[in-house]
């Protein structure tokens, strides 16, 4: 399925376990290879501590990488299917204020995955996403493997045999 950015944009930053996380998208690039994250502070997400909530820090980490890969394949011709495989965070100091995240896609990555895709029908990879303040203060850095897969007919797929 392919969404234009306003339509990626509008949808997550309205689903319910990412609105009330106070998690939004700011920006996401028309090409789908850049796409900045916020989280806001707020009585919603905030713990005993004052600081936001680890689990939430983690959600801001979990979707995005994989959406920005299947909505550049799918505005490619490319169906695939992608998702978060495995994630690991490692958290450096607690988050008192707000945070943002940016995900991106390089032509190598591109690059990457088609070649795999082309010759396996998958693709797997790990990116490493730094969350900072606002002020640029490293909070936690979050691990996420990509998981891609070839979802239907595709020109990538080659010509069956006779």
């Amino acid at each position: 399925m392919k969404l234009s950015p306003f339509v990626t944009r509008w949808m997550l930053n309205l689903f319910p376990p990412l609105f009330f996380n106070r998690i939004r998208i700011k920006t996401l690039s028309p090409d789908f290879t850049y796409c900045l994250v916020q989280v806001k502070k707020s009585f919603l997400n905030t713990n005993l501590q004052k600081s936001i909530f680890g689990g939430t820090i983690f959600s801001a980490g979990d979707p995005f990488q994989a959406i920005i890969y299947w909505q550049y394949f799918a505005h490619q011709g490319i169906s695939v299917q992608a998702w978060l495989k495995k994630a690991q965070i490692s958290y450096r100091q607690p988050a008192f204020g707000n945070l943002k995240l940016e995900f991106v896609l390089t032509e190598s990555d591109i690059a990457e995955a088609k070649s795999a895709l082309e010759v396996s029908g998958r693709f797997e990879k790990w990116h490493e996403i730094p969350i900072l303040t606002d002020q640029g203060d490293l909070v936690a850095v979050i691990k996420t493997l990509v998981h891609l897969r070839i979802a239907g007919d595709t020109h990538l797929l080659r010509e069956p045999n006779p």
